[in-house]
């Protein structure tokens, strides 16, 4: 019988810039100009892509992108999501209440949720599991076809106060996806929402965008046995029978085998942090090498110090003292 399995990850892939308008494409010249301050990893990380996303967050309002995004920096360095283990979230993903199964007929990849199966009091690792999941879910988009959203598919079958989550975890997730992995989502889809959770909602609405807010489908099961039955006409906008849960009108598995996809999930996580380690050599690598270029260029620029002929300055010791600032500096 066929198994729910986690996607595979994807080599990061450089996505050229998208098509923009001039002045969106000025906007994001000056926020890369603004964050030319930050280490050499995390100029590697904010792609065109990504500064397209933060400003698209924020209106295209540039001090409130840059702290945005500052914000996220920060937070990547703080919260350590790159280096979540399975191992980490391994009792969260024990019940099948969420993982990443996937991808729409565009190619997005999909997280289910089913807060029914929820298995634990620990939200702290709840929260951390999300974290996990939405960046995982960022390593299986395939950049090069310009993919760069997510979608999230929760079935509320079964929820109750008993497996709901406090206030307080459900303001920490949607800080996640509104702040952390701002403009990821596509869409989202609400199987049978109860009214415990559209109070919350609710609540929490005047705090979400109105951009995500129209991304949000509200949708009712059909026929028996509890099964969508046939495929719901907004769902069907996002999925072709293939591509969604056989659970919801699709032909995919709905058959999560705990061992098996944390297996799969510990062999990808392993791929993953190989490739990373081969990112951060090649950006340590092109640091060394402009910094010597620094170097060089100061030596060749001093080689002809008509300015200076006529006076006791010291060229050669002046630029070394120049020389070794630039080797102990983390450009």
């Amino acid at each position: 019988m066929a198994k729910v399995e986690p996607p595979k990850p994807y080599l990061k892939a450089t996505l050229s810039t998208p098509n923009v308008s001039p002045e969106h494409e000025e906007a994001m010249r000056s926020l890369r100009e603004r964050l030319s301050d930050v280490t050499p990893a995390q100029q590697a990380w904010i792609t065109d892509a990504c500064l397209l996303r933060y400003l698209r967050a924020r209106d295209f309002k540039l001090d409130a992108a840059e702290k945005l995004l500052r914000g996220t920096l920060q937070w990547r360095i703080d919260y350590g999501v790159e280096d979540i283990t399975p191992d980490e979230i391994y009792e969260e993903a024990r019940s099948g209440k969420n993982y990443l199964h996937g991808s729409d007929k565009h190619g997005r990849p999909v997280i289910y949720q089913r807060p029914r199966r929820q298995n634990t009091k620990t939200y702290d690792l709840q929260v951390k599991q999300m974290a996990y999941l939405l960046e995982r879910s960022v390593t299986s988009m395939d950049s090069s076809k310009g993919i760069e959203q997510h979608v999230l598919f929760i079935d509320f079958k079964g929820y109750s106060i008993f497996n709901a989550p406090p206030m307080s975890v459900s303001k920490q997730v949607l800080s996640l996806l509104m702040d952390r992995y701002p403009e990821r989502l596509g869409a989202a889809f609400m199987v049978d929402a109860p009214m415990l959770f559209t109070t919350t909602y609710t609540i929490l609405k005047p705090f979400i965008p109105a951009a995500t807010k129209a991304k949000v489908n509200f949708v009712k099961r059909r026929g028996n046995a509890g099964r969508l039955g046939k495929m719901h006409p907004k769902i069907a906008q996002c999925f072709d029978d293939d591509d969604l849960e056989e659970e919801y009108g699709g032909t995919l598995s709905s058959n999560y085998d705990h061992e098996h996809y944390m297996q799969l999930e510990k062999e990808y996580w392993q791929q993953r942090r190989a490739w990373a380690q081969d990112e951060d050599k090649a950006v340590s690598d092109s640091t060394a090498q402009n910094k010597e270029r620094c170097v060089e260029e100061l030596f060749e620029a001093a080689s002809q110090p008509s300015s200076l002929q006529n006076t006791q300055f010291d060229v050669d010791r002046y630029l070394e003292g120049i020389s070794d600032t630039i080797k102990r500096t983390a450009f």
